[in-house]
């Protein structure tokens, strides 16, 4: 049993400074805390608390870092500290109660205890536009004047002010959208133009290439036409020349006739000039016909 004892009194072995130093850390960041942001330290103890319960109701949480349920129960009860201790915190810096104690009989409560009237605040100065001040069913709102300084100003002007800003918003979306409607046709009939300008040149350009083709086609034709009169004229001439030609070198082949009887029994009557044959005594009137 000593044994026992000896050795579970030397498993436990004294907290590091570390450990401590850590936790006067951790400390004095939860006092700075619950002065600064009593509201935020409010907050997170509630959401230690239940996590802390839920561990105790399960055994552990892994992804909390609570191993057991003993862990999870210091954790609970850690929470609920602060959790007590923000709220009285936090209820410190409310405001005091500002109403007015009932009057005692036969004392009249004194004139400085009244809340002044909201009238009374118009055209003062006031600090962001998002102020409001309420008395039973009348407001104040901080609202922008002329010059831009923000003032005090009742239900009615701020509600004419809106309206009245509402109406410019509406008036100058109105104007943009007629700016832009009109840019939008005027680019419109600009692109119109540039594109019938276009297509005029091009209608242009192609009749001036047609009828530059069509010419081009003509002078072709003609100058075809002249070139086939001319080989034909020249293969006329060559025709004649080669006629002359073949006249000049063909040797008329030689007869003689006794008389006519015998040009007629040749079958050669009548006989010409320039025939073969052909002979002056042939020929009785001379006109270069024998044998007629």
């Amino acid at each position: 049993m000593n044994n026992v004892s000896g050795h579970l009194s030397a498993q436990k072995n004294p907290r590091p400074p570390k450990f401590w130093l850590i936790a006067a850390a951790a400390a004095a960041l939860l006092i700075l805390l619950l002065v600064a942001a009593p509201l935020l330290v409010f907050f997170l103890s509630i959401v230690a608390l239940v996590v802390a319960l839920l561990a105790v109701a399960i055994g552990r949480l892994r992804w909390a870092r609570i191993p057991n349920r003993r862990f999870a129960g210091g954790v609970a009860g850690g929470s609920l500290v602060l959790f007590v201790a923000s709220a009285a915190v936090f209820g410190q810096g409310l405001p005091a109660d500002t109403a007015e104690p009932p009057p005692v009989a036969g004392i009249a409560a004194p004139a400085a205890a009244q809340e002044p009237d909201l009238a009374g605040f118009v055209g003062q100065t006031c600090e962001a536009d998002h102020l409001v001040m309420t008395q039973g069913s009348d407001s104040n709102y901080c609202d922008k004047d002329t010059s831009g300084a923000l003032i005090w100003v009742d239900q009615a002007n701020h509600d004419r002010a809106i309206a009245q800003a509402q109406e410019q918003a509406e008036k100058k979306a109105a104007q943009d959208k007629a700016a832009t409607e009109a840019k939008a046709k005027a680019k419109k009939a600009e692109e119109q133009a540039a594109a019938k300008k276009v297509a005029e040149e091009k209608s242009a350009a192609e009749a001036k290439a047609k009828a530059k083709k069509a010419a081009e086609r003509k002078a072709a034709a003609a100058k075809a036409e002249r070139a086939a009169a001319a080989a034909e004229a020249k293969k006329e001439a060559q025709r004649q020349a080669e006629k002359k030609t073949a006249v000049k070198s063909t040797p008329r082949p030689s007869a003689y006739y006794a008389n006519c009887t015998a040009v007629r029994a040749a079958g050669a009557a009548p006989i010409y000039s320039d025939d073969p044959g052909y002979s002056r005594k042939l020929d009785r009137d001379g006109d270069g016909v024998a044998c007629e």
